[in-house]
């Protein structure tokens, strides 16, 4: 009976491994492998929790622009949250010595090469010459928001201002299943200066208006807002880079280092503050400790060897079926105080270059379909 109690354990047990899939995670998909799409379909079918590989040690370097197309699941309705986790690893000659911008964002969704969407799922800033392994689970970004879009063949794009060495970045895509609390959402893009830090506003140049700084635009009028949205949110990510001259009080500079308030109004009435302020660099556990620069001191609302932070912003009355106006507003500083029109301006004096990073996106959503898309038009 012994030796058959032993013959009969080994038995369950690989049946059981084999149906648990331990011998590949289920849903854990390679990009161009056939056996992980019917991984995913088995994972949607089975509710369960699922795993999405992307971008696995992928060399980004000489601010080279990565774009790849991964297979997601084919449907979220049933998913409750998308955590995104962000690996940077060094290759032999070692992580490059500066901290640089660098995101990544959908272009494509479900199969669909006819839309190009840009949206940015998320930006960090990278350590002084030493990977993130340190810090579990990598830098996590919850893209939730996302989630109508990361169905089926999906392209994402990674870069990284990096001109000396190469960083290696891999992406996961964590789906965690259950009941959403609205089973319907739609993104819609208002703003998408964020391609490199330097296509964010620049500071200190050209002119400021109520709904235009320096060139881009910043005040909008949303319209066909669809009858039945429940939730209305913004998500944005914002980040100075640059040092200009002259500096603000207290001797930090633009934009980089000036501490600074910035924020939504809706329908010109001041709604919400994103506080440019420190993160604790020093301090903070989720940024990578021991790097081989300056990366102690807080800069404004980002740290070096961390994510950029998401603000989620949510209206108290989702506007359902109607219209309304939005605009960032930046703080502004007088240099002139004899010239009110000169806001927000470096005085004259030459720069260098100091710009804010800025994407903001619409997200809305509900428990029954949503048709038709919010229109989003500059505001004179």
């Amino acid at each position: 009976m012994k030796t058959k109690f032993f013959i009969i354990i080994p038995m369950v047990m690989a049946i059981f491994w084999s149906i648990s899939g331990c011998q590949k995670p289920t849903g854990e998909l390679a990009p161009t492998d056939l056996a992980g799409e019917k991984l995913a379909k088995k994972a949607i079918v089975n509710a369960t929790d699922t795993t999405v590989k992307t971008f696995s040690k992928e060399p980004v370097a000489n601010a080279t622009v990565v774009a790849k197309k991964f297979k997601f699941p084919s449907s979220s309705t049933d998913v409750k949250k998308i955590l995104m986790h962000v690996y940077l690893t060094c290759p032999s000659g070692g992580c490059p010595p500066w901290d640089v911008y660098a995101n990544v964002r959908l272009m494509k969704s479900n199969g669909d090469d006819n839309k190009t969407y840009g949206y940015e799922l998320g930006r960090w800033i990278t350590p002084y010459g030493k990977d993130n392994t340190s810090i579990p689970g990598g830098w996590v970004i919850d893209v939730t928001d996302f989630r109508s879009l990361l169905i089926g063949d999906v392209t994402l794009e990674t870069r990284a201002e990096v001109w000396s060495g190469t960083w290696e970045v891999s992406i996961d895509f964590e789906f965690q299943r259950g009941t959403p609390t609205y089973k319907y959402s739609a993104v819609v893009p208002i703003m998408q200066y964020n391609d490199w830090s330097w296509t964010g506003i620049n500071f200190g140049k050209g002119t400021v208006t109520a709904n235009n700084y320096n060139g881009k635009q910043t005040g909008f009028n949303i319209s066909g807002m669809p009858s039945n949205v429940e939730r209305t949110s913004f998500r944005s990510i914002i980040s100075g880079w640059g040092q200009a001259y002259p500096a603000a009080p207290g001797g930090r500079r633009f934009a980089e280092w000036a501490f600074r308030k910035h924020g939504i109004s809706i329908d010109d009435s001041p709604t919400f503050v994103h506080d440019m302020n420190g993160l604790g660099c020093a301090v903070n556990p989720k940024v990578v400790k021991n790097q081989a620069g300056n990366w102690t001191p807080d800069r404004a609302g980002w740290c070096p060897g961390l994510e950029v932070p998401v603000r989620t912003n949510v209206l108290a009355s989702p506007k359902a079926g109607g219209s309304f106006n939005f605009n960032y507003v930046l703080q502004e500083d007088q240099w002139n105080p004899n010239n009110l029109t000169e806001k927000w301006r470096d005085n004259g004096v030459d720069t260098g270059g100091a710009y804010y990073a800025l994407s903001t996106y619409m997200v809305i959503e509900s428990n029954s379909p949503i048709s038709g898309s919010p229109v989003v038009s500059n505001r004179p």
